[in-house]
């Protein structure tokens, strides 16, 4: 009776794992968490999946695992709740090392400004040719990691991965910006959608914002961004058209931008969206048109 027993169990087993090989195999999505634990001197917790760890060596073999059995990671998010880049590094290179990585779709997201994470930018070129979706990454880390290969629909971009001083505001993060900004537009990539974060400064009609989105062939546009001129036009101007290409404009924040001739400055315009809305608070009134 025992014998029998320890088969039936022996063969529930088996066909458990089998089948949980089989989901793993057809699993093209893959989750990466690194958190703060009860105790930010502690190492912080590391969730892959789901399932968290607390040892940065117990979360790379299980990731390694992951990696052993699927047949390919087509999505990748990468969450970043702490201000230490050591374990996101580290897993980021499992994904470098790995043949069977082909993202379509790679989404970072961050809770600390003047944050770079360093291999990122490999993790964007090794996967150039297959991308399709971005964000949100940082202006360097997309200066770095792009190349004239990327093809995307979407980018969602930001720069405060340039802030070294803790500082939103300042004339160097300004000019750092610029230089990045300049910079993107000369690499050849392409992207139909950009959604930009930014506490000041990106002027879509003026270089060098105006430049990269007419090299990088941007149709839509999403800007959230606290102050500052969205668009520099006064009345006594001639109107020229600024982005022939431009078919969808939204605009969120305390920026200002012109209501009229914006048919007059983007000739293809399909849709404009203007949500004023303090940042800080989240209060917002909402135009369209």
């Amino acid at each position: 009776m025992d014998n029998e027993k320890s088969l039936m169990l022996r063969s529930k087993n088996w066909q458990l794992t089998r089948a949980t090989d089989y989901a793993l195999f057809h699993c093209d999505t893959i989750n990466v968490t690194v958190a703060w634990g009860a105790n930010r001197a502690d190492a912080p917790l590391i969730r892959i999946q789901n399932h968290e760890m607390s040892e940065l060596e117990k979360a790379l073999e299980r990731l390694d695992y992951l990696l052993s059995h699927v047949r390919c990671v087509r999505t990748l998010t990468l969450n970043m709740e702490t201000s230490e880049t050591r374990s996101i590094n580290a897993i980021i290179e499992r994904f470098l090392d790995a043949e069977n990585v082909r993202l379509e779709v790679l989404k970072v997201r961050r809770r600390y400004v003047g944050q770079r994470i360093d291999l990122l930018p490999d993790l964007l070129c090794m996967n150039a040719e297959t991308l399709r979706e971005v964000g949100k990454i940082g202006l360097s880390e997309a200066t770095e990691g792009f190349n004239d290969k990327i093809r995307l629909n979407r980018l969602s971009l930001m720069n405060f991965d340039l802030i070294d001083d803790g500082e939103l505001e300042s004339s160097t993060l300004a000019e750092r910006t610029r230089i990045h900004i300049r910079r993107l537009g000369g690499i050849g990539a392409k992207f139909q959608h950009l959604s930009y974060t930014t506490y000041s400064g990106f002027d879509l009609s003026r270089n060098p914002a105006l430049f990269m989105l007419k090299q990088c062939e941007v149709r839509s546009i999403r800007l959230t961004m606290q102050k500052g001129a969205a668009i520099t036009s006064t009345p006594m101007q001639p109107v020229q058209p600024l982005l022939d290409t431009l078919e969808r404009l939204e605009l969120i924040g305390s920026l200002s931008a012109p209501k009229e001739r914006l048919s007059a400055l983007f000739p293809n315009l399909d849709y404009y969206d203007y949500q004023r809305q303090d940042l800080a608070t989240g209060g917002q009134t909402a135009m369209a048109c």
